[in-house]
């Protein structure tokens, strides 16, 4: 599901045929608040659904400087040799490396928002590998400045003010009359300040009225997860109709695909034995 698709089920599942208690901004707010929480439980599983490796990265007196969506280091690699600098947690771990007869093996440790090499003068470049932030989702209805390669945001739904924020994001855009999918693919740009994003040109150029979503990096299979924790959170409004039945209902189900999800995550690795390095 995007974010849109998110959106429509949410309001179902609250049972608001149209706008009543939530805005569209309240339920884009409340699916990124879930979506972060799901995103945790994703980041802790044993697959590395969303592990990257950033651009190389040269030190400076000794710190490499963590990507702005850095969410948890894994290690760093060496660009020029594809040695593994691993991270042993604080700075204050340090002093174990240098005790005599430990072999001068090179680790890294993290400072605020550095990494620390554990080498006077160290200047080679290098990757890092991390698990990243997942970005806000978003969705709406397209405003009257998009065109056939861009497509305006509704700023009333708070979109990133933050330039290039969405970039790299796939985007989807659907027909206002026929629903049909007009545009499926990267945000190649993005400006905060109009909140308009640049597109390729897509089949039917996407037009005021037009809704938009885009898509979470998450897999697919979590995103409903992301859906029951919102309806949960949204039923349990300060409002005289809320019900109870209703509301015993959809915690019993939120409970069950967090168990289901709980269960996916795990069999990423499948039947896999090895052995993994942690330490030398």
């Amino acid at each position: 599901m995007d974010a849109y698709e998110m959106r429509l089920q949410l309001r179902d599942n609250l049972g608001e045929t149209v706008a009543s208690h939530w805005s569209n901004a309240q339920l884009v707010r409340r699916l990124n608040i879930e979506h972060k929480a799901v995103a945790r439980k994703v980041v802790d599983s044993p697959g590395d659904w969303l592990l990257k490796k950033s651009a190389a990265l040269t030190p400076s007196s000794n710190q490499l400087t963590l990507p702005a969506d850095c969410l948890r280091p894994v290690y760093v690699e060496e660009v020029s040799s594809g040695r593994m600098i691993p991270i042993r947690g604080t700075i204050r771990e340090r002093s174990g490396g240098r005790l005599p007869g430990f072999g001068g093996a090179i680790e890294a440790y993290l400072i605020g928002n550095y990494i620390e090499i554990d080498q006077e003068s160290f200047g080679n470049t290098c990757y890092l590998w991390y698990q990243p932030r997942v970005l806000d989702l978003q969705s709406g209805t397209c405003q009257t400045s998009t065109g056939a390669t861009s497509v305006y945001f509704n700023l009333a739904n708070f979109p990133s003010g933050v330039d290039d924020y969405y970039n790299g994001v796939t985007l989807h855009v659907y027909d206002v009359t026929s629903n049909a999918l007009n545009f499926n693919g990267l945000i190649t740009d993005w400006t905060g300040l109009t909140g308009i994003a640049t597109i390729a040109s897509a089949a039917a150029a996407p037009a005021a009225l037009d809704k938009y979503g885009t898509v979470s990096p998450l897999p697919e299979e979590v995103h409903n997860l992301v859906v029951m924790r919102a309806t949960v959170k949204g039923i349990a409004k300060p409002s005289s109709t809320f019900e109870k039945e209703l509301f015993s209902f959809y915690r019993a189900e939120l409970k069950k695909e967090e168990e289901d999800v709980e269960a996916f995550l795990m069999s990423r690795l499948g039947d896999s034995v090895y052995t993994r390095i942690t330490d030398y």
